[in-house]
């Protein structure tokens, strides 16, 4: 390394980080290539980002970081401006703003919105460079391969395949993960030697069988390894053919490769180089450092992520990933999306018509990492319905003019349900009073169960990108506090209280139990809003407004039974609207 690049560096090695700090945790979406307009796919990424960084903000102790943004050098932003009759970079500034635009829309909370255009990004990438030649990873040499304009990348001959255009009938070669058209091409540039770290690659999967997600994956791309020899990566292009990216320091004839510079995202975010003290020549991230990050990407680009990158921070000496996430792809109606097919989903079209909640829960509620998900328009519009009928009508029913929220969690506060068994047993006003109180005792105390260890069952889940799974879990005590409110029948006691025929002991121990299953629906509804707001964070807000809790009472501290008492003024007031308006399934026409 040279000394201009070193400087900085030992200079901040004088300044002590607070070794007591909490280590955030750091997640990433892929930089979003600014070629075409965003769909279905780059909201998915974010969403899976999105949700696990709120989650991780529900707990006050712990600290998240999610970081999205845009890739925008290479040659199919050079050839399209081209086109347009613009300079890239005004191009990429037009484009970029539809990627913060949709993350606006859906209410995607990202920490930082990078763009490979940023200077600090600028500076890291070519500094990266210089440690790389200044280690003997870089030599030039001439080389001819396979190119991918669409990727941005050359393939190895092992990487490609023949396909006969079943339109045309004309035959062309095309990447066998991507399938996108490769072409046949010469020149001199810049290698980096991959295949020097191939076998350190393959020791550090075999010893971390986490670090590629789902499991799937990580063995097939391990097989990758131990069957292909991997050729070295050529990392520049010539400026004659490449004017749009980054100049490789010392050498204007060349520009660096797009990948080379977009992956390097994920540390110019953390403070790369000055946040990353060398301590025998190897980078170390201190407590405060959120590296290393947790990845999400699409199963597309799963080599660039897997086999490039952690190789590019072996070299480096910069500690590895947490974890690559790698996610499917969503089909419409089982089919792969395609313009010819006319089945392309557009997220803000599908957002616009049936809101932000909607969308962030169906495309959480059907998330499966293992395989592809499947967009369903008539299961998009029952997801929707069941948020209504099922989640928000519950604050509805509880909600109601004739019970009041705030008296029951004053009932609670005083124990005035610690002996509720009894007096649902001995005074239950429902028909078949005897079996109707066994089980209203038995659904009661399960809904407890599972309330009070809820948080806990969907941290599991959601800590291992199961949102499907957690979304069942969340569902639970909603079904059965649903269930609880139905069987106890409530509005019962309403009449018992204006009767004149009842005693006033008997109309206190009846205004009891209607506040206990007041107090229970109040309770679910409030846990359940607490823990699903990293996924529909405006309906759940709503309802926990509805509720008057205080917003520092919306965190993992407050979903147990009783752990807030503090809320329920005006919860009952004629004034509140409904959380989510029904409307009709939208035509297909």
């Amino acid at each position: 390394m040279t000394r201009r690049f070193m400087k900085p560096l030992y200079s901040f090695m004088t300044k002590r980080l607070n070794s007591s700090a909490t280590k955030p945790f750091y997640i990433t979406s892929p930089i979003f290539y600014v070629n075409a307009r965003p769909h279905l796919g780059h909201l998915y990424s974010m969403l899976l980002c999105d949700t696990r960084n709120r989650w991780e903000k529900l707990d006050p102790n712990k600290s998240s970081f999610f970081l999205t943004g845009t890739d925008e050098h290479g040659l199919k932003i050079q050839t399209a401006a081209e086109k347009l009759g613009m300079t890239p970079k005004d191009l990429t500034d037009q484009v970029s703003t539809n990627f913060k635009n949709l993350g606006q829309k859906v209410n995607i909370a990202y920490d930082r919105f990078i763009r490979t255009t940023d200077e600090d990004h600028v500076k890291t990438v070519q500094y990266f460079w210089s440690v790389m030649e200044e280690k003997g990873f870089l030599y030039q040499g001439s080389h001819s391969g396979w190119y991918a304009v669409s990727d941005e990348t050359f393939y190895p001959a092992t990487q490609i395949e023949e396909m006969v255009d079943p339109t045309t009938g004309e035959k062309k070669m095309i990447s066998k993960e991507t399938k996108n058209e490769v072409v046949y091409q010469e020149e001199t540039n810049y290698f980096f030697r991959l295949s020097h770290f191939q076998d350190r690659l393959i020791a550090f999967l075999e010893s971390n069988p986490d670090f590629i997600k789902p499991k799937s994956k990580y063995t097939e791309l391990l097989r990758e390894l131990t069957e292909n020899k991997l050729t070295d990566l050529s990392v520049s292009r010539p400026s004659s053919r490449l004017t749009w990216g980054i100049e490789v320091p010392g050498d204007s004839s060349q520009k660096i490769y797009v990948w080379f510079d977009a992956l390097l995202n994920y540390i110019t975010a953390c403070g790369f180089p000055e946040k990353f003290p060398i301590v025998n020549e190897k980078y170390q991230t201190e407590p405060s450092n959120m590296w290393p990050a947790t990845h999400i990407i699409g199963k597309d680009i799963i080599r660039f992520h897997c086999i490039y990158w952690p190789i590019f921070l072996m070299a480096a000496g910069i500690d590895m990933p947490r974890q690559v996430v790698v996610h499917s792809h969503w089909l419409c109606d089982g089919f792969k999306m395609s313009k010819s097919l006319g089945n392309v989903v557009d997220p803000l079209e599908t957002l616009d018509y049936y809101g932000e909640d909607a969308l962030r829960f169906f495309l959480t509620e059907y998330s499966n990492i293992e395989s592809d998900c499947n967009y369903n328009e008539q299961y998009f519009y029952l997801t929707r319905e069941n948020l209504i009928g099922k989640y928000a009508n519950l604050i509805t029913r509880c909600g109601g003019n004739a019970f009041n929220i705030l008296e029951s969690v004053k009932s609670f506060q005083a124990g005035e349900f610690d002996n509720i068994d009894v007096l649902i047993r001995d005074h239950c006003l429902n028909n078949e009073k005897t079996n109707e109180s066994k089980q209203i005792i038995a659904l009661k105390n399960e809904l407890s169960e599972i309330l009070n260890n809820l948080y806990t069952s969907m941290d599991m889940s959601m800590s291992s990108f199961d949102q499907m799974r957690t979304i069942q879990k969340w569902w639970a005590p909603l079904e059965k506090a649903n269930q609880l409110f139905q069987l106890g029948q409530p509005w019962l006691y309403t009449k018992s209280l204006k009767s004149d025929t009842v005693s006033d002991d008997d109309k206190e121990i009846h205004k009891l139990i209607q506040n206990y299953y007041v107090f229970m629906a109040a309770e679910t509804s409030r846990i359940c809003s607490i823990l699903i707001n990293p996924i529909i964070p405006n309906l759940s807000s709503k309802i926990l407004d509805r509720l008057a809790v205080s917003p520092q009472n919306r965190t993992s501290h407050f979903t147990t039974i009783g752990s807030d008492l503090t809320y329920g003024e005006g919860a009952n007031s004629k004034k509140h609207k409904i959380p989510i308006q029904r409307v009709p399934m939208r035509s297909s026409n």
